[in-house]
Order: C-alpha cells, then structure tokens, then sequence
C-alpha cells in the first residue's frame, strides 16, 4: 500500500488544504448541534493526518480522541499533530475498530469515506454499535452516484490502486436507519469560497457551475443519531 493517499506527500498535502473549508463548514453545523459537555469522547473514521480531529479537539476539549486510519505514515503524523489535544489520543488501524468499546463514543465523524466501503451495512452497524444512545454521527460524502463530478474522477481514484464504489445516498440513509440511527441529510455547504487552482489541481472541474454543484448541491452531510433501546 502507498504511503500517501494519492499516492504523493505532495497530493495528500494538497488534499488537506482542499478540505479545509469542508472542515470549517462540518465543524459549524456540529456546534449548532451538539453541546460540548456532552462530548468526552471523539471518534473520526478516516482520520487521515487529524487535520479534522484537531479542529474539533480545539472546539470540544474532550477527554479521548480516537482516530481510525488505513496509512500507517498518516496515522503516524496524526498522532504527533494531536499529541497533548487531549489527555487520550489513539490513532489506529481501521481494522481495530471492534476494540472500540460499545456505546463509547459521543461524537463521531467521517468525511468522505463512504466510497471506499463495500458493505453499507457492516459500516453503519460497526458505527450504531459505538456510539452511544442519543449521540451523534455525521458523515460526509460527495464521491456518490447521483454526483456527475463523482463519475467523472472515479477512473482516476481507481488508477491509484483503490477500489472505489457508487452508493446513492438512499442507501446510506436506509443502512444508518437499518442500524439503528435517526437519520437525516443536507447539503453539507451553502455559500463560503471554492478553493481552487487550475493549474495546480488533481481533479479538474469543466465549469464554474459544475463546481458549483458539487459543491453547494452534491457533497452532502447526513446527521445520524444513535436510538435509544426503546426506540428500536
């Protein structure tokens, strides 16, 4: 496996400046939601190099961050960026997600993941099993069917060497429900700037306006809260 996502540290330097605006954007709609009391425990599931995991560490302060990460070189940059952004930070392999104990986590995060996941169902209800009743989880997600753009780049995720899926957002819906979430969705952004550079960028936009659309109408945050046992 590459250490780097897209397959350079440049890219996947690249790639976090790009999702800046992404992150401010999640991270104003979790304030307007959730109240930091209420969250002692962080996970993010795709954490990347924790360049999310610090931005909610500053906002929340909570007791332990968790992070969830297939690259070993970002998990470790990770954890040196988050080292003291609480009293507990681990940053692991995706696959020591079942040692996450049940009912655990008060806030839970992804962003842009869901593409690299083959089965909906077992994601939802790892995620369904963590967090705890009445807490929350928000995902992110623009790499979908019913995105143009999304089609347009998938050839050249694949070409890296990953194997990319096309889930509607139907679906997500419907897996988070099956698993035990209240389920709801919306456009992730509404107004802000586009950070862009046509020279330099990896994933080209045709337009303005189709830049617009993947960025105002397709990428798209789903709030999914944890029923309580007597809701199920």
């Amino acid at each position: 496996m590459n250490d780097a996502f897209f397959g350079s540290t440049r890219q996947d330097e690249q790639l976090e400046r790009w999702n800046q605006e992404f992150w401010r954007s999640l991270l104003g709609h979790i304030r307007a939601e959730v109240p930091p009391p209420e969250v002692r425990c962080i996970l993010d599931i795709g954490c990347h190099r924790g360049g999310l995991l610090e931005l909610l560490a500053r906002h929340f302060q909570p007791e332990r961050l968790l992070g969830l990460e297939p690259l070993a070189s970002a998990r470790e940059q990770a954890a040196f960026r988050l080292k003291g952004s609480a009293p507990s930070v681990q940053i692991q392999d995706s696959s020591r997600w079942p040692g996450i104990p049940s009912a655990s986590v008060d806030l839970a995060t992804c962003h842009e993941v869901l593409h690299l996941v083959g089965d909906l169902e077992a994601f939802m209800g790892s995620l369904a099993r963590v967090v705890r009743p009445g807490a929350w989880a928000f995902v992110v997600l623009g790499c979908h069917q019913e995105n143009p753009m999304w089609q347009r780049w998938k050839p050249q995720v694949s070409r890296l060497g990953h194997e990319v899926l096309d889930h509607f957002p139907m679906d997500v819906l419907g897996a988070a429900s099956a698993a035990g979430f209240h389920t709801s969705v919306r456009p992730l952004r509404r107004d802000g700037w586009v950070i862009y550079d046509p020279l330099t960028a990896e994933f080209q936009y045709p337009s303005v306006a189709e830049m617009f659309d993947h960025q105002f109408r397709h990428k798209l945050l789903f709030r999914l809260i944890r029923r309580s046992s007597s809701e199920t």
